[in-house]
C-alpha cells in the first residue's frame, strides 16, 4: 500500500519508467524484503541477485500494475517469485554467517528455526514467512498469494503445527 505523499511521488517517477525511483523506493524497504529473500535462500548474493531481478522486473511491468494502492503487494509477488524460482534452481549455497554478538543458545534456537523453515512444504513455509518475517496481515498475504483468506488462516495453522512437530523432533508427515 502507498503510505505517504513521498511514496505516491516515486510512484509516479517509477509508472514514468524512472529505474532511480524503482531504486529508490527498494532501498527505503530493504530490510523487510532482505528477510523474505534470505528465508529462502540463506545466501547474499543470491538474495542481491533477487533484488536486482525484481527491480528490472519493476521497472519493465509497471503498466501492467493495475491498482497504484497495492504497489507494494505486486512489488512483493515479484520478489516472492524470484526467490521461489532461484530456490527451486539449487542455485544457493547453504552459507550461513554467524553474528559475532549472538551468544550461543540464541544462535542454536535461530538457526533450529531456519532448518524448521526450510523442511516445511513450500506451501507452509511460504505464509509463515509473510506473516512473521515480514508482518503481513492474513488480508494482504490472501492478496499476495491470490488465494482465500481462509486457506491464508489454514496454512499459517498447519505450517505452525508442522513447524512445531520438526523442532520437537516428530515427523512432520504425522500431520
Amino acid at each position: 500500500m502507498i503510505t505517504s505523499i513521498e511514496d505516491a511521488r516515486l510512484l509516479k517517477k517509477i509508472k514514468k519508467q524512472d529505474m532511480n525511483a524503482v531504486i529508490n523506493w527498494f532501498d527505503t524497504r530493504k530490510s523487510k524484503f532482505y528477510k523474505i529473500g534470505w528465508a529462502y535462500l540463506k545466501n547474499h548474493s543470491d538474495v542481491e541477485d533477487v533484488f536486482h531481478n525484481t527491480i528490472i522486473k519493476v521497472h519493465d511491468k509497471i503498466d501492467q500494475l493495475r491498482d497504484d494502492r497495492f504497489f507494494e503487494t505486486w512489488v512483493t509477488s515479484i520478489f516472492l517469485n524470484e526467490c521461489r524460482s532461484l530456490y527451486r534452481k539449487g542455485k544457493q549455497n547453504d552459507c550461513r554467517p554467524i553474528p559475532e554478538t549472538a551468544n550461543e543458545t540464541d544462535m542454536d534456537t535461530k538457526l533450529e528455526v531456519i532448518n524448521g523453515l526450510e523442511q516445511l512444504d513450500e506451501r507452509y513455509r511460504e505464509v509463515i514467512i509473510l506473516k512473521y518475517l515480514r508482518g503481513y496481515s492474513q488480508e494482504e498475504i490472501s492478496e499476495i498469494l491470490s488465494m482465500p483468506v481462509g486457506t491464508v488462516k489454514s496454512r499459517i495453522y498447519r505450517g505452525l503445527k508442522q513447524m512445531r512437530l520438526i523442532l520437537e523432533g516428530g515427523d512432520k508427515d504425522e500431520m
